[in-house]
C-alpha cells in the first residue's frame, strides 16, 4: 500500500534558551531527553512524517512560534520499503535507473543502516550530510539520505566487482561522519541483474543486509550473496565443487531438464549444497504436477543430509563439467548486454499505438467521461467494430444487441470499455514485425487474444484483477518475443525446436541463451511505454509471479490464462506458438491464494471450460484478431 506523508524536518534554532524547545519535543514527540538533546546538536534532523496535513501544519506554527527553523516535504510510505522516502528522491532514483536501462549499463546500489555504537544510545542525524559523503565518490555516484539514519548509494557505471571497492570506500566514508563506533549495515544490489525497479532492488538489498567491518569487506572478498541461509547438508558437504553449485542454482533450458531427469535421491544431493532459499527457487520451478514436488517438499522441510555415496558424487560432477555451466553464465552474461543494448536502440522499440496512448492518457485523467472516450474511439472504425463484436458475442450473453459504444459503456460499465479499447488497440503494435518466417504476427495476436479473452473469464468474479488490467496484461504478455524473434531469429527458431524435443516451454530456453525470458523483455518495453506498474509486473513475472515484488497475484493469473489459452488449443499444432506449455509450482503456490478452488486436481476440469469457452467463441476471436 503506497500513501504520502508529511514530513518536518527541524533545521535550526534561533533561540538561547533551548528548554522550551526541548521540552516541546518530548512532549509533541514522545522523544526521550537524551533524543532530543541529540537532535538539537545535529541537525537537521527527521522529527516526524504525518498523513494529517492539518496536524502537520499545527505542529509547524507552534515549532517556528519557538523561533525554530523548520522545512516540510512530502515522503512516500509504501509496505514494500523498510523506510520512507522523499517524493523527489524516489523520482530521482527511478530516473537514474532509466538512465542505466538506456545506457546499456550496471548501476550498483547500496543500502547502508546507521545504528548507535557502543558509547552511545542514538546516532546523529546524516541528513544534510549528503555532500560530504558525495565528496568520496565519483561525479557520476549519487548518495541519498532517505531517513536520519538510513543512506543509498548508486554507483552508476558500477558492476558486482565494482562493489569490492565501493562498499568499503562508503563504510569507511559513513565512519568519518559519524561517530567511529557507530554499527553500520550494509546491503547491495546490481540493475538489472537483480532487478529492474527500485522495489525489486532494495527487497535483493535486504536479504543481503549484514554488518559492515573493514576486514570483512576488503577489496576482492565481497560478493552480492550476503550471508545467505545455509542448510545443514550444506555444512555437511564442504567438499563440493563449485561448478556443481553453479548448476543446480543456475541451470535452464536443456540442462534443467537433465537435472528433473535424475534420479531424486541424486537430485537432492546436488541440491542440498545450496542456501535454502535457492533450493526453495530451484522448487518453485517445477511444473505444478511434477512427481518430484512432494519429494522435494519434504527434504527441504526436513533438510535430512542424503546419503554418503560415492556413486552419487562422481555423477553429479560429471554433469557439471558436461553442462559447461560457467561457461554458459558468461556467455549469457553477454547476451544479456546485447538483449539490453538493443533495447536501447529506440529505432529498434515498437512505440505505443497512437489510439492507445490516447486511451490511456484518458485513464490517467479523473475528469473523463463516456463522450471523451468515444471520440477516440470514433476515429478509429476498426476499433470500434472489434469492441461491438466483443461486446455482441457470448462473452457478454447480452440480452439484445449493442449497436453503440456509448450504449456498451452504460451497460457494462466505463472501465470495463476502457479495458477493452486500450487492449484490442495495441494491436497495431503485432504487426511491424519483420520476423522471416519464424513467426507469423498474426498467430501470436490470436493467441494473446484468446489468452485475454481466457484471463477476463478467470477473472469474471475477481473486481481487483479486472481493475488492475488483466485484459491488457494478457493480451501484451507475449510481446517480448516479437522483440526477440526480430533481433535474434535464428536463434529463436533453434529455441522453439528445443522446446518441442524436450517438452519443456520456449522461456526455459530463452532464460538458457539470453538469460532474460520474453516476459522480462516485453516488461522492460511496456515499462518505456509508462505504462501502470501492474501491467510492466504482470507482463515480466507471467513465467515466474513470485518474482513480482508487488503484483503476483496478476502476474500468476496472466500465466494461468498463458498456460489454459494454450492447453485449449494444444490439438491444433499450425496454432501452437509458445513451444510446450507450462505451469509451474510458482503459480500454484500464488494461485491457490487469490483463486478459490485452484488445485492441481482442478486444472483439467478449467481447461475444458476454456476450450469450451473459446470455441464458442471462435468467431468473434477470428473477428477481431
Amino acid at each position: 500500500m503506497k500513501e504520502l506523508l508529511y514530513r518536518i524536518i527541524f533545521r535550526h534554532l534561533n533561540l538561547r534558551n533551548s528548554e522550551p524547545f526541548l521540552d516541546y519535543l518530548v512532549r509533541e514527540f514522545h522523544f526521550s531527553r537524551e533524543k532530543a538533546s541529540m537532535i538539537l546538536a545535529h541537525h537537521p534532523a527527521i522529527l516526524w512524517d504525518t498523513p494529517h496535513k492539518d496536524r502537520a501544519g499545527r505542529v509547524i506554527k507552534q515549532l517556528r512560534s519557538m523561533n525554530a527553523g523548520v522545512s516540510v516535504s512530502r515522503v512516500v510510505r509504501d509496505d514494500q520499503f523498510p523506510f520512507h522516502i522523499d517524493e523527489l528522491q524516489l523520482k530521482l532514483i527511478s530516473k537514474l535507473l532509466n538512465m542505466a536501462l538506456r545506457a546499456g549499463v550496471d548501476t550498483a546500489m547500496v543500502y547502508v543502516v546507521v545504528e548507535p555504537g557502543e558509547n552511545a544510545d542514538i546516532t546523529r542525524s546524516l541528513l544534510g550530510k549528503e555532500k560530504d559523503i558525495e565528496n568520496a565518490f565519483r561525479d557520476s555516484d549519487s548518495v541519498y539520505v532517505i531517513e536520519n539514519n538510513m543512506v543509498l548509494v548508486f554507483g552508476f557505471t558500477t558492476d558486482e566487482s565494482g562493489l569490492k571497492y565501493l562498499v568499503p570506500k562508503i563504510g569507511n566514508t559513513i565512519k568519518r561522519v559519524v561517530e567511529k563506533t557507530a554499527l553500520i549495515k550494509v546491503g547491495a544490489a546490481v540493475f538489472p541483474k537483480d532487478g529492474y525497479s527500485f522495489y525489486e532492488m532494495i527487497q535483493a538489498a535486504l536479504t543481503r543486509l549484514q554488518p559492515y567491518c573493514d576486514s570483512l569487506h576488503s577489496p576482492g572478498v565481497i560478493t552480492l550473496s550476503g550471508p545467505a541461509e545455509v542448510s545443514p547438508a550444506l555444512k555437511a558437504q564442504t567438499s563440493v565443487l563449485k561448478a556443481d553449485a553453479l548448476m543446480f542454482k543456475h541451470a535452464r533450458g536443456r540442462l534443467f531438464g537433465k537435472l528433473l531427469a535424475m534420479d531424486p535421491e541424486v537430485l537432492w544431493a546436488g541440491l542440498s549444497t545450496l542456501p535454502l532459499s535457492d533450493q526453495k527457487s530451484f522448487y518453485f520451478r517445477l511444473p505444478f504436477d511434477s512427481p518430484l514436488i512432494p519429494f522435494l517438499s519434504g527434504k527441504i522441510k526436513t533438510q535430512v543430509p542424503p546419503a554418503a555415496n560415492g556413486r552419487t558424487g562422481r555423477s553429479i560432477k560429471e554433469l557439471a563439467l558436461k553442462g559447461g555451466i560457467e561457461k554458459q553464465l558468461i556467455q549469457r552474461k553477454n547476451r544479456q548486454s546485447d538483449v539490453i543494448a538493443k533495447l536501447n536502440r529506440v529505432e529498434s522499440l515498437t512505440t505505443i499505438p497512437s489510439v492507445a496512448l490516447q486511451l490511456y492518457k484518458l485513464t490517467m485523467d479523473p475528469d473523463t467521461d463516456i463522450e471523451d472516450i468515444q471520440k477516440i474511439i470514433a476515429v478509429d472504425q476498426v476499433l470500434t467494430l472489434k469492441i461491438l463484436k466483443l461486446v455482441n458475442s457470448a462473452f457478454y450473453g447480452l440480452a439484445r444487441k449493442i449497436n453503440s459504444v456509448k450504449e456498451a459503456s452504460i451497460i457494462l460499465g466505463m472501465d470495463e470499455i476502457m479495458n477493452l479499447a486500450f487492449g484490442l488497440s495495441l494491436s497495431e503494435a503485432f504487426s511491424v514485425s519483420t520476423s522471416d518466417g519464424v513467426l507469423d504476427p498474426k498467430l501470436l495476436w490470436r493467441h494473446s487474444i484468446e489468452t485475454a479473452l481466457a484471463g477476463q473469464y478467470l477473472c469474471r468474479h475477481k473486481k481487483q484483477f479486472l481493475e488492475q488490467g488483466v485484459f491488457t496484461a494478457c493480451i501484451l504478455h507475449d510481446f517480448g518475443k516479437l522483440f526477440l524473434f526480430d533481433h535474434f531469429p535464428e536463434e529463436y527458431g533453434q529455441m522453439i525446436k528445443w522446446s518441442r524435443q524436450t517438452g519443456m516451454p520456449v522461456h526455459e530456453f530463452e532464460e538458457e541463451v539470453f538469460g532474460y525470458n520474453h516476459g522480462v523483455v516485453g516488461g522492460l518495453i511496456v515499462k518505456k511505454w509508462n505504462l501502470p506498474e501492474s501491467l510492466v509486473h504482470a507482463i515480466s513475472f507471467h513465467h515466474h509471479p513470485s518474482s513480482s515484488a508487488s503484483h503476483t497475484g496478476l502476474a500468476a493469473v496472466t500465466g494461468l490464462a498463458d498456460y489454459m489459452a494454450d492447453m485449449a488449443q494444444k490439438d491444433d499444432q499450425t496454432h501452437r506458438i509458445n513451444g510446450i506449455p507450462r505451469l509451474m509450482k510458482d503459480h500454484m503456490d500464488v494461485l491457490t491464494r487469490v483463486i478459490e478452488d485452484v488445485t492441481i486436481g482442478s486444472i483439467e476440469g478449467r481447461i475444458e471450460d476454456i476450450r469450451l469457452f473459446l470455441n464458442e467463441n471462435k468467431q468473434v476471436v477470428s473477428l477481431i484478431s
